[in-house]
C-alpha cells in the first residue's frame, strides 16, 4: 500500500518526540504513514513505527554517508507522497530523494530559532510548521501550529498524583528536570534546594544522577507516568527543550526555565518564547548558580501561581500534532 505520510525525524529526543506524537495522530485519522529515523540516539517509543533507518551520525561534510542514506531512503519515499521533516542532518538523505522525485514536503521547525537543515531546505517546501510563535519571522513559508504532545500524557487530581508517588508534605513540591539527557548542573541545584528544607524537591536526574530519597526529597532517575509527575507539582525547574516547555504548558505547571547554555543557545531563543508570553520565569545557568536568585523566582511563580497557569492555558496550542496533520494532507 502506498503510503500517504512519510515523517524524516534525526535520532534525538527533541526530534523524535513530535515526530511520534504527529506519527500518532495521523494513524488515527486512518493515513498510511511511515516514520524514518535517521542518527538514532534513544529509543523513546520508536517502535510504534513501521521502519527505522538508523543512519548513524549523518553531517553534510559526510559525502559517503549522505550517498549510503539517499540510496537506503530512496525505496521509501518512492513510495510516498508527501515528506514531513522534523529537522536534524538526518533529513538529507530522504529530502534529497524528494526534491529529485518531485514529492510534497513541509518542515517542523521544533525550536525558536531556525535549524540550519530547515533553513537550506524552505525553499523547496510548500510550509514550514513552527512550535514557537517567535520562529515563524524567521521563514517565509512559516505557520504557527504549537507543539505537539504525545497523547500518553493524562493529567490526575493533585492529591492522588502526590499518592501515587509517595509524597506526604506540607511543603511546596517543586519538580525538576533536566531533559532526556539529564542535567548535572540542575542535579546538583536539586540538592541545594533540598537542603533548605522549605519545599519538597522531586526531581528526575537522568543516568547521570543518583536516585535516592529522604524527608523532603526523592531523586528518580527515570519515571514512566509524567502525567502524575506534572500534576502533582506547584513548580518546575527545567531546561527548555521544545517538548518540556509543551508538557509543562498543557499541564500548567508554573515553570522557571534555565536553558542548556550551548548547542548554539537554541533553549534560550525557546525559553524566552514562553517569558515574552508571560507565561514563565527564566534564570541563565550562570545566574542560577546563585541559590537566593532561584529562591526568589521560585516564591514569584508560587505567589503567582494562577496567573502564571492562566498565562500558560493561553499559550497551550491543543491538538497540534493533529493541525499539522491536516495542514499536510488535506
Amino acid at each position: 500500500m502506498k503510503t500517504r505520510l512519510l515523517l524524516v525525524s534525526g535520532g534525538t529526543g527533541g526530534h523524535i518526540a513530535p515526530a511520534l506524537a504527529v506519527y500518532d495522530a495521523a494513524l488515527e485519522r486512518g493515513i498510511p504513514t511511515e516514520l524514518i529515523l535517521g542518527g538514532l540516539k534513544v529509543r523513546m517509543g520508536v517502535d510504534r513505527a513501521r521502519i527505522i533507518y538508523e543512519a548513524g551520525e549523518i553531517h553534510p561534510k559526510n559525502v559517503l554517508r549522505i550517498a549510503r542514506g539517499i540510496a537506503r531512503t530512496f525505496p521509501h519515499v518512492r513510495n510516498s507522497e508527501i515528506l514531513l521533516g522534523f529537522g536534524g542532518y538526518p533529513i538529507l538523505p530522504p529530502f534529497i530523494n524528494g526534491i529529485l522525485l518531485r514529492r510534497r514536503i513541509f518542515l517542523f521547525e521544533g525550536d525558536a530559532m531556525p535549524g540550519k537543515a530547515n533553513r537550506f531546505f524552505e525553499p523547496f517546501s510548500e510550509e514550514v510548521l513552527c512550535a514557537f510563535r517567535n520562529s515563524v519571522r524567521f521563514y517565509r513559508k512559516g505557520i504557527f501550529v504549537g507543539i505537539p504532545v504525545r497523547r500518553d500524557l493524562v493529567p490526575v487530581e493533585r492529591e492522588e498524583a502526590r499518592r501515587r508517588l509517595g509524597i506526604d508534605t506540607d511543603l511546596p513540591v517543586v519538580g525538576i528536570m533536566g531533559g532526556s539527557q539529564g542535567s548535572q548542573f540542575l542535579n546538583s541545584l536539586a540538592e541545594a534546594l533540598a537542603d533548605t528544607g522549605r519545599y519538597y524537591i522531586f526531581a528526575i536526574v537522568g543516568k547521570r544522577g543518583e536516585p535516592k530519597e529522604g524527608r523532603n526529597y526523592r531523586f528518580v532517575s527515570f519515571i514512566s507516568d509524567m502525567g502524575t509527575f506534572y500534576s502533582a507539582l506547584d513548580a518546575i525547574v527545567s531546561r527548555a527543550g521544545m517538548s518540556s516547555i509543551g508538557e509543562i504548558a498543557m499541564f500548567r505547571v508554573p515553570p522557571l526555565f534555565i536553558p542548556y547554555p550551548y548547542a548554539g543557545g537554541h533553549q534560550i531563543h525557546n525559553a524566552l518564547d514562553v517569558v515574552n508570553f508571560g507565561a514563565a520565569e527564566m534564570l541563565l545557568q550562570e545566574e542560577a548558580e546563585s541559590l537566593e536568585r532561584v529562591e526568589e523566582r521560585l516564591r514569584r511563580l508560587m505567589a503567582r501561581g494562577r496567573y502564571y497557569r492562566q498565562r500558560l492555558r493561553e499559550y497551550f496550542v491543543p491538538n497540534a500534532a493533529g493541525r499539522i496533520v491536516e495542514r499536510t494532507t488535506f
